[in-house]
């Protein structure tokens, strides 16, 4: 299988685990406002809820990773390469991978290493055991750390062969413009986004 094959398979799978855990981020909303609501008015609560609440946040905030890296999302300072372009600028993102991967690795094994630490810990009122969220959480972010071993290896094929698998979503275009669009377009963008600011200033 070819690096867009697994970037496609890649693409699929952590898009619905990011769905997964918005769905259940909304989930959670709807349930909390009923709770409110429900306290208000004197009508039963919602049994563990505060509970679920304490251990379900991890599993969500880490569903995001793994799409967010394959989209290389991650916040990233660019104008050095930019400016190099070339050969430069494939290295410094493949340094970047790199140490992107490394991070994820340390966090990844620092949250392996705490789960095996909770036993048979639960949440403050014993209501849950905190353990089996603390593993689902850790194992989403093992799943990242995969999706970063490969976006590692994607920039050391981009400098070898000179292709794009990588995109980089930055800049003027960091809204999400540039689906679809060419690196003719985005380049394009960019400039008139350059111009307008320009003439912006000039008339002030």
């Amino acid at each position: 299988m070819d690096f867009l094959a697994q970037r496609g398979a890649l693409e699929w799978l952590t898009r619905r685990l990011a769905y997964l855990g918005f769905a259940s981020l909304v989930a959670i909303c709807l349930v909390t406002l009923y709770d409110g609501l429900a306290r208000y008015f004197g009508l039963p609560r919602v049994p563990g809820f505060r509970d679920f609440g304490e251990v379900i946040f991890a599993v969500l905030i880490a569903s995001a990773f793994p799409v967010g890296l394959l989209r290389n999302q991650n916040i990233t300072i660019t104008f050095l390469g930019a400016a190099i372009g070339g050969k430069g600028r494939g290295l410094l993102n493949l340094f970047s991978a790199l140490a992107t991967l490394l991070a994820f690795a340390l966090l990844a094994y620092a949250m392996f290493d705490r789960y095996e630490g909770l036993g048979q810990r639960t949440t403050r009122t014993g209501f849950m055991l905190v353990a089996p969220w603390a593993f689902a959480a850790t194992l989403i972010m093992a799943s990242a750390v995969v999706v970063q071993l490969w976006v590692f290896f994607a920039r050391i094929n981009e400098l070898a062969s000179g292709s794009t698998l990588v995109d980089d979503h930055a800049g003027v275009t960091e809204g999400g413009l540039e689906e679809g669009l060419g690196e003719a377009d985005t380049d394009t963008l960019r400039d008139t986004f350059l111009t307008h600011e320009h003439d912006t200033r000039d008339r002030r």
